[in-house]
Formats: C-alpha cells, sequence, structure tokens
C-alpha cells in the first residue's frame, strides 16, 4: 500500500489510447508483466503518453494522453478487448502484442495538450526510452505532482459498469474558494475569526457514485469549506436534503480559529489542492478521499493554527 501523499505515478508510452474499447493493460513479455506486479502498489496510477513513432498518430506523438488505474489480477488482453479493439489488433498484425495484460479499473484523458517532456523531465530519458515503452518506469514526486496538477476528463472502460453522462460530460478539477468579501452591503459584514471545516456525507458513496464497492473501498465523500459557523453550514448542507433520504453530512474537522476569512480561504484553495492530489476531485468543494488522507490534508492546511479539533 502506498504511504505517500502523492499517489505514485508510472509512465509509459502507447501507440494511441482508447480504454473505451481496450480496457486492458497489457505487455508483450510476461516477464515484464510480472516484473511490472513486484513493484506495483495499490493506488498507483499509470501516465501514458503517445510514443513517437509514425505508428502513432501526429497530434498525439509524445502527447500526454491519459491515466488508467489497474486491478492486480492477471487476464488475456482478449478478457476486455470489444470487437472494435481486437479488429484493430488484427488489422495492424498486433494480435502477438499486449497479451499478458491487467484489467483497467479507471480512466481518464487529459483535457489539454502538453509534451511529455514538460512533465518527466527527470524520469524519461534516451536511454530509458525502451524501457519505459516495454514495462514502464516510476516518476519522480515531483514529477508524479506536475502531472497530476493536469485537467482530466473520465472515460468509460472496456468491461467496467458505463459512466453517466453527466460524469463523462464533467472535466473535474476542483473549484475556486469564494474570496471573503466585507464592508458595507445591505448589512456590515466585520472581518474576524474564521474556520476550516471538513464534512463527511455519511452514505454509501460506491452507490451513490454508482461504483464497483472495490474502487471504493473505505473512500468516503467530503466537502471542505470555510465559515465564522462551521455548525450552522452544516446543517445548511443536511437541510438542503430530502428528509426521507437515509444521508447526511457529519462534521469530521474543524480548524482551531484563523484571524481572518482571507486566511481561512487560503487554507480552503490549499486543501483542495492537497485532496486533488491525493484522492479525487468530484468538482466543486467536493473530494472522494479516505479518511486518513483527509486527516493528513486538514491538518497540513490548518497548521498555522497549530492545533485543530477533530470532529469523528
Amino acid at each position: 500500500m502506498a504511504t505517500s501523499l502523492t499517489p505514485r505515478v508510472w509512465i509509459t508510452s502507447f501507440w494511441g489510447f482508447d480504454p473505451e474499447n481496450d480496457g486492458y493493460y497489457g505487455f508483450t513479455y510476461e516477464g515484464n508483466r510480472d516484473w511490472f506486479i513486484n513493484q506495483w502498489q495499490e493506488g498507483d496510477l499509470i501516465l501514458i503518453y503517445g510514443a513517437d513513432t509514425a505508428i502513432t498518430a501526429p497530434e498525439k506523438r509524445h502527447q500526454a494522453l491519459g491515466f488508467v488505474e489497474i486491478g492486480s489480477r492477471p487476464i488475456q488482453d482478449t478478457d476486455r478487448m470489444s470487437a472494435i479493439g481486437l479488429q484493430r489488433k488484427i488489422d495492424n498484425r498486433w494480435v502477438e502484442r499486449w497479451t499478458h495484460a491487467f484489467p483497467v479499473i479507471r480512466a481518464a484523458e487529459i483535457t489539454r495538450r502538453i509534451s511529455i517532456d514538460h512533465i518527466a523531465t527527470t524520469t524519461l530519458t534516451q536511454r530509458d526510452a525502451r524501457n519505459i515503452a516495454s514495462r514502464g518506469k516510476l516518476l519522480t514526486p515531483d514529477e508524479a505532482e506536475k502531472a497530476l496538477s493536469l485537467p482530466v476528463r473520465p472515460l468509460n472502460v472496456f468491461g467496467m459498469p458505463p459512466l453517466t453522462d453527466k460524469v463523462l460530460a464533467q472535466e473535474f478539477v476542483p473549484s475556486n474558494g469564494i474570496d471573503p468579501s466585507f464592508g458595507q452591503q445591505i448589512i456590515n459584514r466585520n472581518d474576524g475569526e474564521h474556520f476550516l471545516y471538513a464534512l463527511r456525507l455519511d452514505a454509501d458513496a460506491a452507490y451513490l457514485l454508482k461504483r464497483q464497492r472495490f474502487e471504493v473501498r473505505e473512500k468516503v465523500i467530503v466537502k471542505v469549506g470555510y465559515s465564522n459557523d462551521p455548525a450552522r453550514r452544516c446543517s445548511e448542507h443536511n437541510s438542503a436534503l430530502p428528509p426521507a433520504m437515509n444521508v447526511s453530512w457529519k462534521k469530521d474537522f474543524v480548524s482551531r480559529p484563523f484571524p481572518s476569512g482571507q486566511a481561512a480561504k487560503d487554507a480552503e484553495d490549499a486543501i483542495k489542492a492537497h485532496l486533488a492530489r491525493i484522492g479525487e476531485s468530484l468538482g466543486g468543494e467536493f473530494f472522494l478521499c479516505s479518511r486518513d488522507h483527509l486527516r493528513t490534508a486538514f491538518a497540513t492546511a490548518s497548521q498555522a493554527t497549530a492545533v485543530f479539533q477533530i470532529k469523528v
């Protein structure tokens, strides 16, 4: 199990990126597959970039294309390949390639053009290019952070339950916090102590997100924000839920007071950036992560207040 705050990220090159038809991550040689799974840790991600060859579409060569997350159970490529994917291998005489595989359980495409050279500045070398293509290589932690800061859009994966249209249309990035404003409006609002808070949705995250339970495991849906009255904000969020629904927001973490709204807002932006790296953004102020990761992110963002309170 990975313990780093930032998920480990592997890098490898493909001639294309189409998890909707190729729901597997394959190796041509069984020895390379065995080597990889012995190095792999649960939660690792794999960054795919376009190989610099004539087979790769020109606009995809040397571009960061997307991420995949795999399951550790060995499979054959044909176990997770659509009819389109199979025909493509036949037409290109690739049927003997990438047959030793693992299932892809999650995939996302990168939604901006960026050369892989701007990400893997240390790891990607001429000497290692062939090795990276055949079995992959770990990025450095700094390179992984750069990779995970890129905007992405989730993709359907062949062999996995289809995503909803709403999810497919969403580019998941954290929202910016609302800058605090003070002064004469309809009422006079004075700056003062504010608190960073994290709410946990007391509900079945796998069911709500329409995912397999092994994808979600012990992760929870959380909402982060800042307020001069976190208890009121929690109550307001719960009041927006239908009473008949068996779900509610619970206060998991509330910081000691920050001296101003701006200081608390800065902490909110920091925890969002942190959770986007170590967890998964669900859009806006909402994230999917483990409670341990939430605890770490909250402690880091709240360190200016020295001590933070935990509401479990």
